[in-house]
């Protein structure tokens, strides 16, 4: 997509049909008419992954139903299978922080890489870094172990050192760096005992100056890594991120073009185009193989007018703590729309592969065992491009040809909600009712406007996540129709007609559906 563009399309669309005939023998195919077009191995291979969230159940004898590691072994095994060189795990592998937890993603690695090693003997690296859940377990922990004592024993907060040197036998230091096959990488754990924010996360915290000196004496014509768990500030996803840290890691990194970030922390999906970003340096979001996505799989309505497009979250980036109820007095949805059900969990990952002159990142669901999308692509050297320079070359979601939307007018109950004079109990409320298929032509859905008008011009939009374009274009749900709740104080008194309209990644508009109120309309 970024790389020789006439010539990558025609590859990537060679691939993506291959891909196409089966989820897992397609996996196979992408790779093998990958490596046959490009006649030479990558130089570099690895796996990323992030928010691993493994969690102890309640009574702290097994995993909790849902916690478990099934998938994340999945995940290793998938990536061992691909010949891969290390895997990257950007943060919060034990959801609770607590020691058992992050031994049972030991065992789980151990499991597919016994003494780190492939099955052709041939080491595989580790590059694994705490994030917030995996610091905070004297608090969390405690869900778990009430007794202070025993918690001060299980929660890897109190010695970090202890509890890595029982999981991986080998020692914890707050940052570290790592060769593999001449590549460097820099690795920087969340510091225990320090919770998020969302908006100004600690980062890299003390790790700068030891970082800077050795990034300095890396060989400019060849990328290096690094990886921590919140977002370079202002890279990925604009300006309304949640999960960004201080901004320590881009002034950093802002010195050295070569440089390739990875960063948990904000479960955005990799099907937003915003998780890479092509500034000073390159960053990646790495999405997560849990959680994905949270507050947009929950398909709670939202107002309209979040900068740079789309969000994932309740609190954009640089609205301050002390403003939060005021923010949610004049922002937080009335939460009507139905949390949808028999949905199955999306977690995502990537293998970045790299060669003489790019870097291909190959993302995957690894539930369906689909790809997602084209690979994104990164020629060397890194050249700067704004977001607004592949919205201009990106291609529109759009609805299929004949599509019919429908408008109603209901009542529906909601979910309750926050707001600066405390929380509201659910309550019954005059709503109108959307029924449209997905977006399924084109570029990948982001969102869907819904903009209201009355009869003497007032107009009004509120916006809803598009759950279809969280997933592979060959996942059933991708094409499953949407049905739509949006209250009606949201909108203006008296509304007549209603317009929906499919946004991508970049705010790019498709063409819209039409109705008036009670009738339907292509």
């Amino acid at each position: 997509m970024w790389y020789n563009r006439r010539m990558d399309i025609t590859r990537r669309s060679f691939v993506g049909g291959l891909a196409s005939l089966g989820a897992l023998g397609g996996s196979q195919l992408v790779a093998t008419a990958a490596d046959a077009i490009n006649c030479v191995p990558p130089k570099l291979k690895f796996g990323v992954v992030s928010d691993v969230h493994v969690r102890l159940s309640a009574d702290g004898r097994t995993l909790a139903l849902g916690y478990e590691t099934d998938t994340l072994e999945k995940t290793f095994a998938y990536f061992r299978d691909q010949a891969v060189d290390a895997v990257m795990i950007a943060g919060d592998m034990a959801d609770l922080g607590l020691t058992r937890e992050l031994k049972a993603v030991a065992d789980a690695w151990f499991k597919v890489f016994p003494n780190d090693r492939a099955p052709d003997g041939r080491k595989v690296e580790r590059l694994f870094v705490f994030g917030n859940h995996d610091a905070f377990g004297l608090k969390n922990g405690g869900r778990v172990f009430k007794d202070a004592t025993v918690l001060a024993r299980e929660a890897m907060q109190a010695d970090p050192k202890k509890a890595w040197a029982e999981c991986f036998d080998e020692e914890w230091q707050p940052y570290y760096t790592k060769k593999i096959k001449g590549f460097d990488f820099f690795c920087a754990h969340w510091q225990p005992g320090i919770w998020c924010n969302g908006v100004a996360e600690t980062g890299c915290a003390g790790c700068i100056d030891a970082f800077r000196g050795l990034m300095e004496k890396c060989d400019p014509s060849r990328p290096f890594f690094y990886v921590q768990h919140p977002h370079p500030r202002d890279t990925v996803y604009g300006k309304c991120a949640w999960g960004m840290d201080d901004g320590s890691a881009t002034k950093l990194l802002s010195a050295f073009p070569q440089a390739i970030a990875f960063s948990g922390h904000s479960h955005e999906p990799l099907t937003n185009e915003k998780s890479i970003w092509r500034g000073a340096f390159t960053s990646v979001g790495t999405g997560s193989l849990r959680y994905l996505a949270a507050d947009a799989l929950r398909n709670f309505e939202y107002t309209a007018g979040y900068e740079n497009g789309r969000c994932n979250v309740y609190l954009p980036g640089g609205v301050r703590r002390e403003d939060r109820q005021a923010f949610y007095a004049a922002y937080d949805s009335p939460k009507m729309m139905a949390v949808e059900t028999n949905r199955p969990d999306i977690r995502v990952g990537q293998i970045v592969s790299v060669y003489e002159d790019r870097v291909e990142f190959a993302k995957r669901e690894f539930v369906s065992g689909l790809q997602l999308g084209e690979d994104w692509v990164v020629e060397l050297p890194a050249k700067p491009r704004a977001f607004q320079s592949f919205a201009r070359a990106a291609k529109p979601a759009e609805f299929p040809a004949g599509s019919v939307l429908s408008v109603v007018r209901t009542t529906a109950k909601t979910r309750g909600q926050k707001r600066a004079g405390g929380d509201v109990e659910p309550h019954e409320k005059a709503a109108i009712r959307l029924t449209f298929p997905a977006a399924t032509v084109g570029g990948q859905v982001a969102e869907y406007e819904i903009c209201a008008a009355n009869a003497g011009g007032s107009v009004r939009a509120v916006r809803i996540c598009a759950l279809n374009g969280l997933y592979p274009r060959h996942h059933a749900n991708f094409a499953k129709a949407v049905t739509a709740t949006v209250s009606a104080d949201a909108l203006p008194a008296g509304i007549e007609t209603v317009r929906v309209t499919p946004l991508d990644s970049y705010g790019n508009r498709g063409r819209a559906l039409e109705a008036k109120i009670g009738e339907q309309h292509g």
